[in-house]
């Protein structure tokens, strides 16, 4: 659950790859002993001014469920994107478990000198190329898979509290998923690392419809109910 909000991304690009704005709602769904509950809600909001970004998450578990499970993280991510790149330059969490504030850190990316700096004191070096968050690592994957239709693995360099790790997420074939009694057409994506799968819609630029994760011995499921541009 900790990491479930990582994978809370939405993003919409317009037939010339700009970023568009938009709010994306999201129900969040956990396997229980007593079976499939909705226990939270998530609110994806994309700010868009000229080629400058800001995307933040908010989620929380409902108050009926927070004897099972007391939740809630916020996350702000920006950048901009450049000749079709997103290039991001600061992220910061906030996540609360119970009421205990268990992540509250700050990193600042500065991919031009190749090295990104925590609010915690400690700065890693990175290697040339592209380096993301854990909120825009979507927003490049959506925009890869947009310009390089024929690839199936796209792999990043994500920093976070713990330092830049590599992860590889994979295409695992296509399917067909309903929300509000409309069928979505999905490409199926794979991160081995992160135990995480991705269902993004195929006709709307790759945009997350379902997102399923594995957090020790619990599965969680986030579905998008509305999105408005």
């Amino acid at each position: 659950m900790k990491k479930i909000v990582l994978l809370f991304l939405s993003f919409i690009y317009t037939n010339s790859l700009a970023l568009s704005p938009y709010i994306g709602s999201y129900e969040l769904y956990a396997d229980t002993k007593m079976g499939n509950l909705k226990i939270g809600t998530a609110i994806l909001s994309l700010n868009i001014n000229e080629n400058q970004f800001i995307y933040t998450t908010e989620a929380k578990t409902e108050s009926l469920w927070k004897a099972l499970y007391d939740y809630s993280r916020s996350e702000k991510s920006t950048g901009n994107e450049t000749d079709g790149q997103i290039i991001n330059n600061y992220f910061m969490v906030i996540e609360k478990i119970k009421g205990e504030v268990k992540k509250n850190y700050e990193i600042n990316i500065a991919t031009d000198k190749n090295y990104a700096i925590s609010s915690t004191g400690e700065q890693w070096e990175i290697k040339p190329g592209l380096l993301v968050d854990p909120l825009s690592v979507y927003l490049a994957l959506s925009n890869d898979m947009l310009n390089n239709p024929e690839q199936t693995e796209f792999t990043y360099q994500v920093v976070d509290q713990d330092g830049v790790k590599y992860l590889k997420f994979s295409l695992d074939g296509e399917e067909n998923i309903e929300i509000n009694e409309s069928i979505i057409e999905t490409s199926r994506v794979i991160c081995e690392d992160l135990d995480l799968t991705l269902n993004l819609s195929s006709k709307d630029n790759f945009q997350p419809v379902k997102i399923h994760k594995l957090n020790g011995k619990t599965e969680f499921t986030m579905l998008l109910i509305e999105f408005r541009s």
